[in-house]
């Protein structure tokens, strides 16, 4: 049995830094080839310029990373830094990407998925990690349709972010990164990972119809422009927390989301900022017909939520330790949290026994378990925990 090792770091990107970076994770691994490496890169660095110097300095190693809209570790959280994680142990790696995922989902996601193999002798448990950009409009039909294509695997990732400009969002494989793509890592383990997702969030309006959409674009709630429905019930729970939709509209609509009714609960949608005419640009299509109501969340709700989705990602591990854990984390939960946000991470960490942890506040994220198609989310919680040995 070959000790499984996970390390996570935050740097603020320096070549110095980032070089000095490498080698303490080397270091820190005991010179074990990691297997797989996760970059999560602020839009402040170059995110090209950080996938090769990994890609250059793990060759054995699967390199996957997003761009983001904050980073963070168990010891905190970052603005213009690079949050790296890294994994060696007896695990197998299977990674690919593919692009024009807002013209075709379905080819995009067909070229990630591409020569990836479905299962692997003495390697009974696939994990698969997504990453993808959300400004392509088609991040809940991608999560159903590598969910199709990849059977009862557990299903986690996150959409990526650029600090909340809205404009441009990268995703990388190696030394290739690209926008309007998706890439598609395959975890195989030979203990089952664990897996925990939770949002924080109540409804607070009636229920409310899409009545005009296109595409991922909602143009009229009841019969109405939809930001001006928007505005109009949320705007003074906006002004009681000191937010202002005309100054920060991105900030303002990721704190008032919307929920679909699922069963016994809600299914979390994030509208990312207001269009020309009155519409709203969602991360994922509302089709019209969709019924909702908007949402909002206290602060301790959002500790709770994300403590709770490490609970439950400790507990589906089984007995032992958890050796760390990746982390998808909606921005929203940081512009809720504003300084508390950090001590939600220390939470997360002490739930899973102290472990170290990495992971990006995103657009989005994924989680799906088996039979379960939840798919994408926002204002969620998605927490991927690692046993502390591979038996």
């Amino acid at each position: 049995m070959i000790p499984i090792m996970s390390k996570v770091s935050c740097a603020r990107g320096t070549a110095d830094e980032l070089s000095g970076l490498l080698e303490t994770i080397d270091t820190e691994l005991g010179h074990a080839p990691p297997v797989l490496v996760a970059a999560f890169v602020s839009t402040a660095l170059e995110f090209t310029t950080t996938m090769s110097a990994l890609a250059a300095k793990f060759p054995g190693a699967a390199v996957i990373g997003s761009t983001t809209s904050g980073e963070f570790t168990h010891a905190g959280d970052g603005s213009g830094t690079v949050a790296l994680f890294a994994l060696a142990g007896d695990y197998k790696i299977h990674a690919g990407i593919g692009t024009g995922l807002a013209a075709s989902p379905e080819a995009a996601v067909a070229a990630a998925l591409g020569g990836l193999p479905t299962e692997l002798v003495g390697y009974p448990h696939r994990t698969n990690v997504v990453l993808l950009d959300p400004l392509a409009g088609h991040g809940e039909a991608a999560a159903l349709m590598i969910a199709t294509t990849m059977g009862d695997a557990p299903l986690v990732g996150g959409a990526a972010g650029d600090d909340l400009a809205m404009t441009k969002t990268t995703v990388g494989l190696g030394t290739t990164a690209a926008s309007d793509a998706i890439v598609v890592a395959s975890v195989f383990s030979k203990k089952r990972l664990g897996v925990g997702v939770c949002h924080g969030h109540a409804p607070f309006s009636e229920p409310l119809t899409v009545t005009k959409a296109d595409g991922s674009v909602v143009l009229e709630i009841d019969g109405r422009p939809a930001w001006d429905v928007w505005l109009e019930k949320s705007a003074a729970r906006a002004k009681e927390v000191g937010l202002d939709p005309a100054a920060n509209p991105g900030a303002y609509l990721l704190r008032y989301e919307a929920g679909l009714r699922i069963g016994g609960g809600f299914k979390v949608r994030a509208p990312l900022a207001p269009q020309p005419g009155g519409g709203i640009q969602f991360a994922t299509p509302m089709p019209e017909g969709t019924v909702f109501t908007i949402m909002e969340s206290a602060p301790g709700a959002q500790v709770d939520s994300a403590v709770s989705a490490a609970r439950t990602a400790r507990d589906s591990i089984g007995d032992g330790a958890v050796a760390g854990a990746l982390v998808f984390d909606c921005i929203c939960r940081k512009l809720i949290l504003a300084d508390a946000y950090r001590d939600a991470l220390s939470k997360i960490s002490t739930e899973l026994g102290s472990a170290p942890l990495a992971g990006f506040e995103t657009y989005g994220e994924i989680a799906m378990n088996a039979g379960d198609m939840t798919g994408f989310h926002n204002t969620t919680t998605v927490v991927l925990a690692f046993p502390a040995d591979d038996g």
